[in-house]
């Protein structure tokens, strides 16, 4: 049985699609660049970005430690 959860990460590239109503391709590219665009409509995997994996975050899931970390005393609980 596992004692710890890890999260990781890996860099990935994705290709977003935006949709932006403009009168034309510049005034579209402005709008992109300004910041002023809604969540993607569609996004789509390209490649990893590289092979290398980071852990960014573990958790403990021993049952053990888990319920001595978790433990109050009898004589604390009143405080």
């Amino acid at each position: 049985m596992a004692t710890h959860k890890f999260i990781l990460v890996r860099a990935a590239r994705i290709d977003e699609y935006y949709e932006v109503e403009a009168d034309s391709k510049e005034e579209a590219l402005e709008i992109a660049y300004d910041g002023n665009l809604a969540d993607p409509f569609k996004t789509e995997f390209i490649d990893w970005s590289d092979d290398e994996y980071a852990v960014v975050d573990v958790e403990v899931i021993d049952p053990l430690y888990v319920m001595v970390k978790d433990y109050k005393s009898v004589d604390k609980l009143d405080a």
